[in-house]
């Protein structure tokens, strides 16, 4: 036998081992993690707070969340969802924002108060998360996983979130 190739075969082993072992502890931390909609679906302020805003007692009533989820680490195409979408926010639905039928809230999905998040949403990465929201409950939610798919192509994702809003504020009013 080869001594190259018994070092090859060790080192893919270990390899090996170790994206199992990193694998298998995600696994368990994301099992041990509470779901946030344990409050029976309710968007109050302390859920839609981030970690550098004031708490408000008030609860949110109708309209949409537009959720930002970000992780700890923010690379340069995570900053560049971020801003591309509050570009089109601010452009298309300011209105909307100032009347308070759009919330838009940035949180770090890893921070222990926000990890609920993670399985509530589906979160595999940082992406955009519209949550309907009519007398206070979450009536449904869309995480918008394309947007990385479309971030190279400004004019398709501004079209995306738009249209993905729209949708949302047009059924809240139904």
């Amino acid at each position: 036998m080869n001594p190259n190739n018994s070092w090859q075969t060790l080192l893919t082993g270990a390899l090996l081992l170790l994206v199992g072992a990193a694998f298998g502890a995600i696994a368990v931390k994301l099992s041990s993690r509470e779901s946030p909609g344990s409050q029976g679906g309710s968007i109050t302020a302390a859920a839609q707070t981030t970690s550098n805003a004031q708490e408000s007692p008030t609860a949110f009533r109708d309209g949409v969340f537009v959720y930002l989820f970000h992780g700890n680490y923010r690379c340069p195409t995570c900053l560049k969802i971020e801003a591309s979408t509050k570009e089109v926010l601010e452009n298309k639905f300011a209105d909307a924002i100032r009347s308070g039928k759009v919330v838009v809230k940035e949180l770090n999905y890893e921070q222990p108060e926000n990890r609920g998040y993670i399985q509530k949403y589906q979160l595999i990465a940082p992406t955009v998360v519209m949550v309907q929201v009519r007398n206070g409950q979450e009536i449904r939610f869309e995480n918008l996983m394309d947007v990385w798919q479309l971030v190279g192509e400004p004019e398709k994702f501004a079209e995306f979130i738009e249209s993905n809003l729209q949708k949302f504020l047009t059924e809240e009013t139904t």
